[in-house]
């Protein structure tokens, strides 16, 4: 998971630098512009959860099951200021902009809400010969109880950007869980033992599941196959785990953590967060 924290790190950074140069939420400027309406609507099976590393820009998108409406049309913005956005949907969970930034300096777009700003795209350097993004949502890729009029706040230093796109998501998120939540294990009483955990289909989709263990024993357990693959007529599977612990384990407390993480199709090398589920193993050898 190397990529994965490097890729929190820079997210860290980035929103760093973006709080020395936010203000409060109501913003400074005064332009405005007429809403845009969302002209058709599209069903996707999945939106990816990745964060997009690269030299010209970084964001991430979601997973879940959505429906996705998209705005084809552009407008600039060469001012700090505020923008209307209308989607035909009655309420959205996630926003996501596509265009082109300009000039030498710093751009923020934020999402308004009702008690904070939520980041939507930010870049900072030298965008004379024009950068484009897509897809960008850092925080608005999840944000709740939102409706389809809603209102983008740009902060400008020394740049202008068209925006070329504007994607709204609905989504449900896959949602299952893994049971039990905690298994204890006295080691000096089971030393080898298998373990059955049992992976919940709750919304009785159609998906694929990446299991894995972290912890100090993690070599010590096994199961046939990493990928776990739920199906709509399959409401719950058992996963044996085998613990087969070395000798002379020496005194203390072992914490695992076994995680079931969604894996969008044909993306298994993907990086980011996704919905999960854990669950515990704890091995005593007091």
């Amino acid at each position: 998971m190397k990529q994965e924290k490097a890729a929190l790190e820079e997210l860290k950074r980035i929103n760093r630098k973006i709080d020395s140069i936010s203000g409060s939420a109501g913003g400074s400027g005064v332009s405005t512009f007429a809403g845009y309406f969302l002209v058709f609507a599209m069903a996707v099976a999945c939106v990816a959860a990745l964060f997009y590393l690269g030299p010209d820009a970084t964001g991430f998108v979601t997973f879940s099951e959505s429906v996705v409406s998209a705005e084809p049309g552009s407008f600039a913005v060469f001012e700090p200021g505020e923008v209307r956005i209308k989607t035909d949907l009655d309420s959205i969970n996630s926003l996501m902009l596509s265009g082109t930034v300009y000039g030498d300096g710093k751009a923020a777009v934020f999402l308004k809400g009702k008690d904070r700003k939520y980041l939507a795209y930010y870049f900072e350097g030298d965008a004379s010969e024009g950068i484009a993004f897509s897809d960008m949502c850092y925080d608005t890729c999840h944000v709740g109880g939102l409706g389809g009029d809603n209102t983008l706040i740009f902060e400008l230093d020394n740049t202008w950007i068209n925006i070329s796109g504007i994607k709204y998501v609905y989504g449900r998120i896959i949602d299952f869980e893994l049971e039990p939540l905690v298994v204890p294990i006295d080691y000096s009483s089971e030393p080898a033992r298998v373990i059955e955990l049992k992976l919940t289909n709750r919304q009785h989709a159609d998906y694929t599941v990446l299991l894995y263990l972290d912890g100090p024993l993690s070599s010590s357990f096994s199961w046939q196959g990493s990928l776990v693959h739920m199906t709509p007529d399959v409401p719950e599977k058992i996963i044996p785990i085998t613990m087969n612990l070395p000798g002379n384990l020496p005194k203390g407390s072992y914490a695992h953590k076994v995680t079931a993480r969604y894996v969008p199709p044909d993306t298994y090398d993907f990086v980011g967060e996704s919905p999960v589920a854990e669950t515990f193993i704890t091995v005593y050898n007091e």
